[in-house]
């Protein structure tokens, strides 16, 4: 999977369909979305663990999936190269890693 497509392809579903609603596809409607999705995922774990609710993995998955999307939306928002900036944050963390031992 190439995850500069899949952030290509997300990105124009949504925004058509939200122009199919009448709305632009901003930054802002994009985090309300993502805090749902964070909101739930939060439900679920707190539901796991509590057993208030039946939890469902394939609930959790579903949540964490449609927030992954989300966030793939906010970086073609902002024009951000994934595959680079995921490369060069991991690099980082294992240089940090490193000076820590």
């Amino acid at each position: 999977m190439d995850i500069g497509k899949v952030s290509k392809r997300i990105y124009r579903l949504q925004r058509r369909r939200l122009e199919e609603l009448g709305c632009e596809l901003t930054p802002e409607i994009v985090f309300l979305h993502l805090s749902e999705e964070i909101g739930e995922i939060a439900r679920q774990l707190v539901n796991k663990n509590l057993a208030i609710r039946k939890y469902e993995e394939s609930n959790i998955k579903e949540e964490i999936v449609q927030a992954i999307l989300d966030l793939l939306v906010l970086s073609e928002i902002y024009s951000i190269d994934l595959p680079e900036a995921l490369e060069g944050k991991i690099e980082e963390m294992h240089k940090r890693q490193r000076i820590q031992r």
